[in-house]
């Protein structure tokens, strides 16, 4: 059992304050459980968060993370949150997702996408972008991009699937206003395909990024891959 949770089967161990609070009706009782299980949790991220400034060392600051993750059960939370069919705004929801993301844990990060943007969550205000997917894709474009310019091509596979799962979740996107970032997930997409060998793919996720931002810098590219396919 967690820190947090071992905390909260304390505090839920108390005598009732009234015989009131006792005969409580089930919806109010689960009501309170969850808000006080919600404070914990978030007295637990806003330790761990004030511990994480006392780090220098980005290897640290990571291990820290992955090791906090574990040790107070924050996953188990937030299924248990999701499940619940909860919404309010979640800093130990928004967290989380954040940690996740910089410790590549894609699958896990991109899995929690929809909610995020369903619930309109607020990213942390120390963040320029207030855009769930716009910080998403700058740091999945800059991981495929350093498996790109140093031929990692044992991570291709594993990338291109990240790409193509927030490409689905993104497939009716409005990207006014975030064409940057709507281009740049499909701008290395294209060169990710490219590197693959799948030039169709690359010319249909290149034509995209133009379509969205026509600075995507994917033009040249595309131009020399639509003539590849002609030739074939």
């Amino acid at each position: 059992m967690s820190l947090v949770k071992k905390a909260l089967a304390k505090s839920k161990g108390g005598v009732p304050k009234s015989a009131m609070d006792a005969q409580a009706p089930s919806k109010v009782k689960r009501s309170n459980e969850k808000q006080t299980e919600y404070a914990f949790f978030k007295a637990a991220i806003s330790s761990d968060l004030a511990q994480l400034k006392t780090f220098t060392d980005i290897a640290d600051k990571a291990d820290y993370k992955s090791a906090a993750l574990e040790r107070n059960d924050y996953m188990g939370y937030i299924n248990q949150y999701r499940m619940s069919g909860g919404n309010h705004p979640n800093i130990v929801l928004s967290w989380v997702f954040i940690w996740l993301v910089d410790l590549k844990r894609w699958t896990q990060a991109i899995e929690l996408l929809p909610l995020l943007i369903e619930q309109q969550q607020p990213l942390p205000t120390r963040f320029n972008t207030k855009h769930w997917p716009t910080f998403l894709i700058d740091q999945l474009y800059d991981e495929v991009n350093w498996h790109l310019q140093n031929n990692k091509s044992d991570g291709y596979k594993d990338m291109a699937f990240c790409l193509y799962q927030v490409i689905h979740l993104l497939r009716r996107q409005d990207w006014a206003g975030q064409e940057i970032a709507g281009g740049k997930l499909y701008a290395i997409a294209c060169k990710l395909e490219v590197a693959r060998d799948n030039t169709g793919n690359a010319v249909c996720f290149g034509e995209q990024a133009q379509k969205i931002n026509r600075d995507a810098g994917v033009k040249t590219l595309v131009a020399k891959l639509q003539k590849k396919l002609q030739r074939q």
